[in-house]
This record gives C-alpha cells, structure tokens and sequence, in this order.
C-alpha cells in the first residue's frame, strides 16, 4: 500500500499530540521497550513496511522468521464478509479496528518495522481458530464483518489496496541463503584470472565506497562479493556474470533468520540515508559486512550469530580507543 493510503491514520495518531497514550513514542516504549527488538509473537499488531509500502498486520503465527498475518485497517465501515470488527476497547486505537481474515498470509520477518499494539489472547486465539473451523461463538466484542453493499462500497477500494500491499511486501528479496555451508566459494582471483586489471576494477568498484585494499581482499576471498557487484565486475572484465557469481558466498540460513528480524532495520536506513541506496541494497551490503565481521571471530563450529551480532551492535555503539 502507497503512502497516503489506508495505513496513514496510524502515522497521523502516532505523531498527534491527541492520540492515545499507549501509541505514542513513549506509550509503546512504556508497554514494549524496544519497538523492533520486541520478541515476535501471535496477537501482537506490528507495522509492515518497505519502501513506500505500509501496512498493518496482525500476528497469528511464527515460524522461524516468518509470520501468518492478518491485515487490520482503521477506517470505519471497512469491512467484508471475510472480515471482523473489533471495538474500540479491545486495542489502543480507539477507534474500531478491521482484522482482514480473508487475505491472511505469509509474511517475512524482514518487512516487519515497529510493534504497535496487542490484543487479548483470547481474541487472538479465537481469529487463528476461525481461520480453519467456522461458526465458532463469536467473542465478546468482535463482530462479523458486513457483506459489501454494491460494487462501489469504498471497501472493495480499500481491500484491493491492502491487497496490493500485501503482494510488494511478499516480494520484498531475501539474502542469499546457502543450502550447503561447508561448499567452500570459488575467490574471485581464481575466476577472473589473468582476465583482471586492478586499476581498472578499483575504478569501477570505487563508485560503491571500495578502496584498492578492499578489492584486494574480495580478489582473496578475504571480503565476500555481494551478489549486487557481479555486473560491475563483469562490465570491466568481460568475464560471464554467472561465472563471476560463484564467487558469491551465500549466507548461513541461520544469520539471515537473525538480521531479518526489524532490531537490524536501523542498519539498513543509515546506509539508505547515507549513500542513497534503496534499503534492498542497503540490506544486502550491510548484512554481508556484518557476517565478514562476525565469521572472523572465533568460537564453537556452530556460530551463535545472535550473540557475535550482538558484540558488532554493541561495538557500533562504544567509542574508539586509541
């Protein structure tokens, strides 16, 4: 969904000095601590967003770094057979709040921005139990949306943009996940062979922030090639793409579960801030410098990638030495 459209009321609640408490800066502050860092659970209400895309969503499931999702809007009268109502007291909106149960789906965690509200359990429980077993009691609160009235019912505008939503946020690209972690990766060197001119390749890769020493050690091996450089590399050595991009070294399942989580979002929107960058290419080019970070350092066969990215953020944050 655009900007401007349904998702806009929260943003406009979040930074209204009228709006309810528990939305404000503080107020979710108070109730979670860290809006990203919060665990991810079933009947949270989290904002889903990239690039001009925001949404709403409902937890109803985890699984690793996926969740099932509802859909919720705020506008009055948004509803569909498919839906369900909650009153205002059940969430910190104030307002009604529309759980589209109809458009339920997959989501990753990497879309997922800040929590906003939770609602009770027993409601929570109830939408994930409707969702497979029909004309259960209906909860105390909550009612069954309305069918739309005509074919021009603003409902059917504002289901088709949540829909619409939902497929950019689906579509949002993972890191490369290597399915094979002990497959050691081809060094660049040993691909372009005698085909390379480092000045050359200096001069092209230093348009994405690399110095001589940096392309020096993507030559080795030592820093890993990001599947965004094989086209510059190619252009300047006329080397096939899909040879140079054996030199991509996939990333381990288990630190792509960990920087998709939205603490890692801060990451990416300095880099997007800083260079320009969309935050797909943000996310790629710091995740991969995160892991040459992490991987060097030592410790059990089995990376705790949790714990050495939590050692790279805490030494973002801590002052150099001399």
């Amino acid at each position: 969904m655009s900007k401007g459209s349904v998702p806009r009321h929260l943003l406009e609640l979040a930074r209204d000095a009228s709006a309810p408490y528990p939305l404000t800066a503080a107020g979710r502050r108070a109730r979670f601590g860290d809006c990203r860092d919060h665990p991810i659970e079933r009947g949270q209400i989290w904002r889903a967003t990239w690039d001009d895309v925001r949404l709403l969503v409902l937890v109803t499931d985890v699984e690793h770094a996926e969740i099932d999702a509802v859909p919720v809007t705020l506008d009055p009268g948004a509803e569909d057979a498919e839906s369900v109502v909650l009153e205002p007291a059940l969430t910190a909106f104030g307002v009604g709040v529309t759980l589209w149960v109809g458009l339920r789906t997959t989501l990753p965690f990497r879309v997922l921005d800040e929590i906003i509200d939770e609602i009770p359990d027993q409601i929570a429980g109830w939408v994930t139990a409707a969702m497979s077993v029909s004309r259960l009691p209906t909860p105390e609160g909550v009612q069954v949306g309305r069918r739309r009235a005509t074919l021009f019912d603003s409902s059917v505008t504002i289901r088709a943009e949540v829909e619409d939503g939902l497929e950019a946020l689906r579509a949002t690209p993972a890191l490369p996940v290597g399915k094979r972690p002990e497959k050691s990766t081809r060094t660049l060197a040993s691909i372009l062979g005698r085909a390379v001119d480092l000045n050359v390749l200096v001069g092209a890769l230093s348009r994405q922030g690399f110095s001589q020493s940096d392309v020096m050690s993507l030559l080795r091996g030592k820093r890993p090639l990001t599947p965004d450089m094989v086209d510059a590399v190619a252009r300047v050595t006329g080397v096939e793409p899909t040879l140079i991009a054996e030199a991509v070294q996939p990333l381990p399942a288990e630190f792509v579960e960990e920087v998709d989580h939205p603490r890692w979002r801060p990451l990416w929107r300095e880099r997007v801030q800083d260079e320009g960058l969309d935050e797909a290419t943000a996310r790629l080019r710091v995740s991969y410098e995160m892991f040459a970070l992490a991987a060097r350092q030592t410790g059990s066969r089995t990376p705790d990638w949790s714990a050495r990215l939590a050692q790279f953020r805490r030494s973002r944050n801590e002052p150099e030495t001399s």
